[in-house]
């Protein structure tokens, strides 16, 4: 199993369009005034000064994969059908960790407790488009060089409790990639905290050529 890599300071790009869409907008149905899209404007750039992403990644080898259970090279095994099928053709893969950081969580209570709800909610959505946007980031970077190996990641990813891959699950992220060191603890019931934190575990494949 591979050392786990951590990077920092990174701001990935995302599509602003999505915060729109958490937030329950849709284009061409509903519409805002001059004053509300200075707000989102302004408090959207307020949430990325204070995102201070932390992203990590790890390798590792799949021992087995029989029919929704995926074991790893470690013996963890990891359950849900949907998983096993999307790592059917991998022999390793990837784990992966973002996190906002918990400065915008301050920031999110400190705007409800003063009774700008609006604003919250604004950070709020932008602070999880972030998060996801560091798990793009990672899929990217971690992409590049694999393909100079001749290799790929699947196209899609899975985070715990997603479909049958229960939340529970989320405690063998939370071990095989220490997130205490990267400022994430995990509650009784497996949140995660700081909550605009994200892991997910994606395939890697060999490329085929004809």
């Amino acid at each position: 199993m591979e050392n786990i890599k951590v990077l920092r300071g990174i701001r990935p790009s995302y599509n602003k369009s999505l915060i729109l869409t958490r937030l329950g907008y849709k284009r061409g149905v509903t519409g805002f005034d001059e004053d509300f899209q200075k707000l989102l404007d302004s408090t959207i750039k307020r949430a990325e000064s204070l995102c201070s992403l932390v992203l990590a990644y790890r390798m590792v080898g799949i021992d087995e994969n029989d029919n929704g259970a995926v074991r790893l090279e470690d013996g963890t095994v990891l359950s849900g059908k949907a998983l096993s099928k999307m790592l059917f053709q991998s022999q390793k893969a990837v784990l992966m960790a973002s996190t906002a950081g918990s400065y915008i969580m301050e920031e999110i209570r400190t705007l409800m407790d003063s009774g700008k709800a609006s604003e919250a909610v604004i950070m709020d959505a932008a602070a999880s488009e972030i998060a996801d946007a560091g798990l793009d980031f990672l899929m990217d970077y971690i992409g590049t060089f694999l393909r100079r190996q001749g290799k790929a990641l699947t196209k899609h990813r899975f985070s715990p409790g997603y479909g049958d891959f229960n939340i529970e699950q989320q405690a063998h992220f939370a071990r095989l990639l220490d997130i205490k060191e990267l400022g994430i603890s995990m509650t009784d019931t497996c949140m995660l905290v700081p909550e605009k934190s994200v892991l997910a575990i994606a395939g890697i494949n060999e490329i085929k050529t004809d």
